[in-house]
C-alpha cells in the first residue's frame, strides 16, 4: 500500500515544474525541454547542438571578413536576408549585399571579428541568437590609418537549410561602442582626433 504521505510528496512536482519552466523560458525560450521523471525535474538544453553549429558558421563569417571574400560572406546568408537597423529602417538583401561588398573592399588589415553567442531561441527551422559582435580594422581617418574597434549587440536569426545554417534576419541593434586608436568615441558624433575621450554618465541610482 502506498504511504499516505506519497501523494503529498509528489503533489508539488507539477507546480514546481511549471514555475521552473517559466523561469527557464525567460532565460532561453524555446531552447529548453522539461519533463518529470521518477519524481525529478529533468531539463534538456536543445540549443546545445545548435550553438555548436552556429559557432562554426560564425567562424566562417569571420574568415570571409578577414579574407575580404564577398562571395564566401554572401554564401552564409539566405537569398531573402534583410535587416532592421537601430533606427527602425529596413534594408533588403540587395542593399545589404552592396554594403557588404563596399565594407570588405575598404577594410585594411589587421582585421579581427568575434561573435559571442548569448541566448538562443528555437522557432521551427529558425534559431534566434543574441550576439555581441566585436570588429577591429584599420581605417583612414584624418589623413592616417587608425585602428577602429566597434562593439554592438543584436538579434540574429539563422535559418536551417539544405546547405546548413544561413543568416536570414538581423534586428534589435543596441549597445554600440566604438574606439579609435583606443580612445572611446561619443556615440553618433563624427570622429575628431582632438576631442577628449568619451566617458558615459553612470546610470541613475536604483535604475
Amino acid at each position: 500500500m502506498r504511504p499516505a504521505s506519497q501523494p503529498a510528496r509528489n503533489a508539488w512536482l507539477p507546480i514546481a515544474a511549471l514555475a521552473f519552466a517559466t523561469s527557464c523560458a525567460a532565460q532561453d525560450a524555446g531552447a529548453l525541454k522539461l519533463k518529470v521523471k521518477d519524481d525529478r525535474i529533468v531539463v534538456a538544453d536543445k540549443s546545445k547542438p545548435v550553438r555548436a553549429e552556429l559557432e562554426v558558421q560564425y567562424a566562417r563569417l569571420a574568415e570571409a571578413v578577414v579574407n575580404r571574400d564577398h562571395a564566401a560572406f554572401q554564401a552564409l546568408r539566405t537569398d531573402d536576408f534583410h535587416t532592421v537597423d537601430e533606427n527602425g529602417r529596413p534594408h533588403d538583401a540587395q542593399e545589404m549585399s552592396e554594403r557588404a561588398r563596399a565594407m570588405l573592399a575598404n577594410l585594411q588589415p589587421p582585421i579581427e571579428t568575434r561573435n559571442e553567442i548569448g541566448l538562443i531561441r528555437l522557432e521551427g527551422d529558425d534559431a534566434i541568437a543574441t550576439v555581441r559582435q566585436y570588429f577591429s580594422k584599420m581605417r583612414m581617418l584624418d589623413g592616417r590609418l587608425r585602428r577602429v574597434e566597434t562593439w554592438v549587440t543584436q538579434e540574429e536569426t539563422w535559418r536551417r537549410t539544405a546547405d546548413g545554417w544561413k543568416l536570414r534576419f538581423v534586428d534589435g541593434v543596441r549597445a554600440p561602442d566604438a574606439y579609435v586608436d583606443a580612445k572611446r568615441l561619443h556615440p553618433g558624433v563624427p570622429y575628431d582626433p582632438h576631442a577628449p575621450e568619451y566617458v558615459p554618465h553612470p546610470p541613475p541610482a536604483g535604475s
